[in-house]
């Protein structure tokens, strides 16, 4: 008798091992290896089952990471919990929904008859999870971005499986988030375009392929030229000079975007040094990435020191949305460099959500108008009242601030005359000058 108890509890305990395995400690729910297997067994039907096809929905809560860092771990997972449950009462046994890993979970379907049917599931789930999620006192609205891939018998693996659903959901993202995405063959050859370019993009970094572009920054009374604003570009060794539309997406998404925006900080203040006008500043663009780290200010003093280039001459850009990703980091940091002579630019003013809240609490030199403001001015007579009062506004309480403003995106003539004839103090844009590029002792004209 005491050895069948023996037997039973070992039993027990060896099943409670072999759950907790297989299974997310969180949610609760099966995780990755469960899930493979369960594709793997999926992928291989009975001759009964031949011409059903299984399909997997790959999926993430979007601006996950916002949520853990605005109300903390804890609240975090709550989230993940609630939302394993609203996922698990979107589908009927003997489908599987799993968690795979931080906000990433994945919904098995066993069987299908057309793409159809997978695609009412997503909306199902997309549905579901827009149902506020009350946390804490507060109502969160949360979204996903689905990726869904047919089991299709071209498959011979869970892994397969996995990898084009993930593509797909790679896709969802890119579109936009808050939307499921079919996978197909078009989205595998643009995915092995973009590894190959993500390749490149290395080899670029390590042959020292980027370079920087510099757009004069001009005084709007004379046309004088008192800055710059420095741009990256990529000196392709097949394709030539590329923009940087073609590649800075994949340079985030790859995690190489602070290494290359380290590289062209560098080349930009030696060049200017070396050989641009002893007279002028630039401008160098630094996104929400840089600010989240306490010692921006100091790795680019040593930039400086490294260059040469006086901290005077040297402005950094941040744009609302890096404001608003830790406004009291971001204006430490921004003090900080103040404070040993490198200004600060708010980039783009005018698009984001409470610009004029910024001005009075943050250490600027220069204020950048943004180009949809400008671009409304070259209407000539049907420019809109509004545009017109908006910029004057600006304008006005720059001065009364002390702050230095730029045009951004001058193309015409008319555009040039209207911001002067306002009293704006500078400007840059195709219609007031050409890009320089400053190498080898010289400056050579350079359009864009």
């Amino acid at each position: 008798m005491a050895l069948r108890k023996e037997i039973i509890e070992r039993e027990r305990v060896q099943d409670q091992l072999k759950h907790q395995v297989m299974h997310d400690p969180l949610t609760g729910l099966p995780n990755r290896s469960y899930l493979r297997d369960r594709i793997d067994r999926a992928l291989t039907p009975s001759p009964a089952e031949s011409r059903q096809f299984c399909a997997l929905l790959y999926l993430d809560v979007d601006r996950f990471k916002i949520i853990n860092d605005s109300l903390g771990h804890l609240a975090g997972d709550e989230v993940l919990k609630e939302v394993a449950t609203r996922l698990s009462g979107c589908v009927r046994h003997p489908d599987l929904v799993a968690r795979l890993s931080g906000d990433e979970f994945a919904i098995l379907l066993e069987t299908v008859e057309q793409p159809a049917d997978a695609n009412a599931v997503a909306q199902r789930v997309m549905d579901a999870l827009a149902a506020p999620m009350p946390l804490g006192g507060k109502e969160l609205q949360v979204t996903a971005s689905i990726g869904i891939a047919i089991g299709h018998d071209h498959y011979l693996t869970a892994d397969e499986v996995l990898r084009d659903a993930d593509i797909a959901l790679y896709r969802a993202k890119e579109l936009g988030r808050k939307r499921y995405q079919l996978f197909d063959e078009t989205l595998a050859r643009n995915m092995v375009d973009v590894l190959t370019l993500e390749g490149e993009l290395r080899a670029a970094l390590k042959h020292d392929q980027f370079e920087p572009h510099f757009q004069p920054i001009c005084r709007l009374d004379d046309g004088q030229v008192v800055g710059y604003e420095a741009l990256i570009r990529w000196n392709h060794p097949q394709r030539g000079v590329l923009l940087p539309a073609v590649f800075l997406k994949i340079a985030e998404d790859s995690g190489l975007i602070e290494m290359i925006d380290w590289r062209m900080f560098e080349l930009s203040c030696e060049r200017l040094q070396q050989h641009g006008p002893a007279n002028t500043f630039m401008t160098i663009n630094v996104s929400a990435l840089h600010l989240r780290h306490d010692d921006f200010d100091a790795r680019l003093l040593q930039v400086l020191a490294r260059t040469g280039l006086p901290p005077s001459r040297l402005v950094v850009e941040v744009t609302e949305g890096a404001l608003l990703d830790n406004p009291e980091r971001v204006r430490g940091t921004l003090e900080r460099l103040r404070e040993v002579g490198i200004g600060a630019a708010l980039d783009d003013f005018g698009t984001g959500y409470s610009s004029l809240s910024y001005l009075h609490s943050l250490p600027l030199r220069i204020l950048k108008i943004d180009r949809a403001f400008v671009h409304e001015l070259g209407k000539g007579a049907n420019t809109s009242t509004t545009t017109t009062t908006v910029v004057a506004a600006v304008l006005a309480l720059a001065r009364a601030l002390g702050i230095s403003v730029v045009a951004e995106g001058i193309e015409t003539p008319i555009q040039y005359a209207a911001l002067q004839a306002m009293g704006c103090d500078m400007g840059q844009g195709y219609w007031i000058g050409h890009p320089l590029r400053l190498e080898h002792g010289r400056r050579a004209d350079r359009p864009d």
